[in-house]
């Protein structure tokens, strides 16, 4: 018999992965390609550029999948369940973005981030 629970938290661990890979990268593609561009026709090229780029279409399919982990988890587990368990990207990303984008490490986002995971932990014991 399989454990509707046990699927539902992993689905939704999954979609929080998927989803930190695709910020992350999406991130890194769009600091390569510059700022977007706020005029239309600055924007239409812009766009297209952003298009042709391979890693980040992959971030993109990377946030659809993330999308299906997540609508497949919350169908099985309590949504104020899952939510507490996405509350698990904050840390992730932030730790991507100091290893992978070389973005600053602060102690502010430390503590922060040590809160986050000390409040998921409490509301996944109840």
């Amino acid at each position: 018999m399989v454990d509707t629970r046990a699927v539902g938290m992993g689905a939704v661990l999954t979609a929080v992965v998927m989803l930190t890979i695709a910020q992350i990268a999406i991130k890194a593609r769009l600091t390569a390609h510059g700022t977007m561009p706020l005029d239309i026709n600055g924007l239409f090229r812009y766009v297209f550029e952003l298009l042709c780029d391979w890693q980040l279409v992959v971030g993109g399919l990377a946030l659809v999948v993330s999308s299906v982990c997540w609508y497949a988890g919350v169908s099985r587990i309590p949504l104020s369940q899952a939510y507490a368990l996405a509350a698990i990207t904050y840390p992730l990303v932030f730790a991507g973005t100091v290893l992978i984008l070389h973005e600053p490490l602060t102690w502010q986002g430390v503590v922060g981030n040590l809160a986050i995971v000390a409040g998921v932990v409490l509301i996944a014991s109840t």
